[in-house]
């Protein structure tokens, strides 16, 4: 079973999970020109988590590369949340699938190294 999961699809494990968080400022945010003191209204708050794959066998990235975009960009992530520490399923929508590097042996046996995709809150 995967700590990761799109729409209840557990992904294989990546080797690299960046997790980050982010403030949304409304347009009255920013800095003041007469004394430089900083005005933050914050109107949401939201997740990034960016996978990376190492060396995926070529059934399994195209499993990866079917769950993240196949089917538009709107997903269900699972995921364990830094924020709350618990596991959290959330609606968010996909950014660019690539990084993905052809290793080539032979015609019969074609894996790919690098895979990336991030996943952002809805």
């Amino acid at each position: 079973m995967s700590v990761f999961k799109v729409n209840g699809v557990d992904l294989p494990p990546p080797v690299s999970a960046v997790w980050s968080f982010a403030d949304l400022s409304s347009e009255e945010s920013g800095r003041s020109t007469r004394n430089g003191a900083m005005q933050k209204d914050i109107i949401g708050q939201k997740r990034t988590l960016t996978f990376t794959w190492g060396i995926l066998t070529m059934s399994q990235a195209s499993a990866v590369a079917q769950l993240c975009k196949n089917r538009g960009a709107a997903v269900r992530l699972t995921y364990p949340d830094i924020l709350t520490g618990k596991t959290k399923t959330g609606r968010f929508y996909t950014g660019d699938l690539g990084g993905g590097n052809y290793i080539i042996p032979s015609a019969a046996d074609i894996h790919v190294n690098g895979l990336s995709c991030s996943f952002i809150e809805m």
